[in-house]
């Protein structure tokens, strides 16, 4: 098997644990007795920590120029962690182990997009093209679990269900190749936190940050509040799995369409209609009451976060030179996992506490929808910009 195929099957496996761990670690931290509010800011408050973790590594990543051991080592305390959380009969030992688990396992995230991007490049394909298999594994593994969940145990059998997916992705981590990216001769400046501050003061990287945190916290609100809102309109378990398993088939469609579609000069263009998209869905989301219909509409994923993910991973390749590639990513991660994730949770869970889940989705439509106007007028902007340059272009 080539490298990229290796890396394919390996990113299959390494999503399909989130099929697991996104439609039922709600479910399993209310089994402990957290409410909606606690269960909100829980999950976005692992991924705020994990924020602090992910430019460390991704900097250690640079400077090492590999990302295998890190990603190894990562794996395996995030197995641990998930052996805790699993196992835990108290709301102490679950809340610990949640928070460790996303320290070790967003960081993890973001240097297999590393990875993915290098081997895109190497085996001259589309970071789309490897990607897709990601949601390949998560479709395929919440389809099953869809099916025979509860006949397994539900939360309670969780960590055998994850176990057997974790020690068949570490055995696969030995044969994955890295390959080396070359860099041209006398430009390559020395990895360090002054590369990375003045990284972070380019305005228009800035811009883009502010611009995707808008539009993704109420997209990672949704991630860690689906399902309570769905049990909270009548969905059973395998309602829930089924909502997971359609956003995971459109993610297939999404990343095999971007990675024919997506043109670096029109990024700016993309943003602003997928923030637009945004808008609508969390619209709908807001007032239907039939979890059927919630099901349905997760095909929307393929349209919005599909879109809004890969053109946000090129742009910042596209920004940042190419020895930041893994603190590029990232810093990119830190946002749109990290600070998105803990504001959309907390606003999220108290929003859907105190006024349901109507109030939640409508906030997640002016969020976007400030997103959109913002991509906009940036845009505008700097269409204004290249006609001062070129004035007598057409």
């Amino acid at each position: 098997m080539t490298s990229n195929g290796l890396l394919k099957l390996f990113t299959a496996l390494f999503y399909s644990t989130n099929a697991l761990l996104i439609p039922y670690l709600p479910l399993l931290l209310s089994d402990r007795g957290f409410d909606s509010l606690e269960v909100g800011t829980l999950l976005m408050l692992g991924p705020f920590l994990a924020m602090f973790a992910q430019p460390i590594v991704g900097v250690w990543s640079d400077r090492i120029k590999a990302t295998k051991p890190l990603l190894y080592g990562l794996w395996i305390a995030k197995g641990l962690a998930a052996a805790c959380l699993f196992l835990s009969t108290g709301r102490m030992m679950a809340a610990v182990s949640l928070l460790v688990l996303y320290i070790c396992f967003l960081p993890a995230v973001t240097l297999l997009d590393t990875l993915s991007v290098k081997t895109a490049a190497a085996a001259n394909t589309s970071y789309s093209d490897i990607r897709l298999w990601g949601s390949v594994g998560f479709t395929i593994t919440a389809l099953v679990l869809g099916q025979y969940f509860d006949l397994w145990g539900g939360v309670d059998s969780l960590m055998w269900m994850y176990l057997p997916i974790w020690g068949g992705l570490l055995i696969g981590m030995f044969l994955l190749k890295e390959p080396k990216v070359e860099p041209t001769a006398g430009t390559e400046p020395a990895i360090s936190w002054k590369v990375v501050r003045q990284a972070l003061s380019m305005p228009s990287l800035l811009i883009f940050f502010g611009l995707i945190f808008l539009v993704a916290m109420p997209h990672r609100m949704n991630d860690g509040l689906l399902s309570l809102h769905l049990s909270d309109l009548g969905a059973s378990t395998a309602q829930v799995s089924w909502a997971w398993a359609v956003a995971g088939l459109s993610e297939i469609i999404g990343f095999a369409v971007m990675g024919r579609i997506m043109r670096r000069d029109r990024m700016l263009v993309m943003l602003t209609v997928v923030s637009f998209l945004y808008v609508g869905r969390w619209l709908l989301y807001a007032f239907v009451t039939d979890p059927w219909v919630v099901i349905a509409l997760q095909f929307a994923h393929a349209f919005t976060y599909v879109a809004l993910w890969v053109v946000a991973i090129e742009f910042v390749s596209n920004v940042l030179p190419q020895q930041l590639a893994a603190t590029g990513q990232a810093l990119l991660g830190m946002v749109f996992l990290g600070l998105a994730g803990l504001a959309g949770g907390a606003a999220g869970g108290a929003l859907q506490e105190a006024y349901g889940g109507t109030a939640m989705y409508l906030f997640g439509a002016v969020c976007a929808a400030l997103g959109a106007v913002g991509f906009l007028i940036w845009r505008f902007f700097r269409e204004k910009a290249s006609e001062k340059l070129m004035p007598n272009a057409k």
